[in-house]
């Protein structure tokens, strides 16, 4: 289930939102103010809606920030005479943007239809083929062996190509809660899939950045 981040300060937004796109399949996170979010690691969500006109940090200024470490789709809402916000919302990252006051079929629409173009550019710049339903994988029409544990890991990492994942995000992903700080399973999978993949590729293909986790690299 694609997990969805909102970020808006009107309580009924927030509400109505979070029923409507919990209705339409997807695992919704409200999020009052943009300083609540940033403390979140954001590369565990496939898409943020993102209010511009927020208490403390405003919309504009959550986009600038993800956008200095994360790649994560945003659709902005702004009001619907404020050609300014829009305009400068797209400069500095968002994807999209629907106008206040809207109808939820249109966010949705909106919403899946760059879920879907994400997914699509990932799958043209990305070099590993991955088939979800015969779980298996492919680089170069070369067949890859990967173990159960080693191909759901590769799927969760290739979700995010580009962006870290934390040993936490990683471990809700795979087994529905976060990995204990003496736990080492996860760096292990990691590294026996790094291993499996690195004779088809010059250079790592996953990276581990310190404190922080892993990322898939995009060659």
């Amino acid at each position: 289930m694609e997990k969805l981040a909102i970020i808006d300060d009107d309580a009924e937004i927030l509400k109505l939102l979070n029923e409507y796109l919990t209705k339409s399949g997807f695992e919704v996170y409200p999020f009052v103010d943009g300083e609540s979010f940033l403390a979140e690691d954001s590369n565990q969500f496939n898409l943020l809606v993102l209010d511009i006109g927020l208490p403390g940090i405003d919309g504009l200024e959550v986009c600038r920030v993800l956008r200095q470490d994360s790649s994560i789709p945003i659709i902005m809402l702004t009001a619907a005479s404020d050609d300014l916000d829009r305009i400068l919302g797209l400069e500095l990252g968002a994807d999209d943007y629907v106008s206040k006051p809207f109808n939820p079929r249109e966010l949705l629409a909106r919403i899946k239809a760059l879920l879907r173009r994400t997914r699509l550019d990932e799958e043209k710049s990305f070099p590993i083929n991955i088939n979800h339903n015969a779980r298996e994988v492919t680089v170069d029409g070369n067949k890859i062996e990967l173990t159960g544990a080693e191909f759901d890991l590769l799927c969760v990492l290739a979700s995010h190509t580009g962006s870290i994942q934390s040993r936490d995000s990683i471990g809700e992903s795979l087994r529905g809660r976060r990995t204990l700080p003496d736990d080492r399973s996860i760096d292990t999978i990691v590294s026996r899939l790094r291993h499996k993949l690195s004779d088809h590729f010059e250079g790592e293909i996953i990276k581990s950045v310190r404190g922080k986790g892993y990322v898939l690299l995009s060659k």
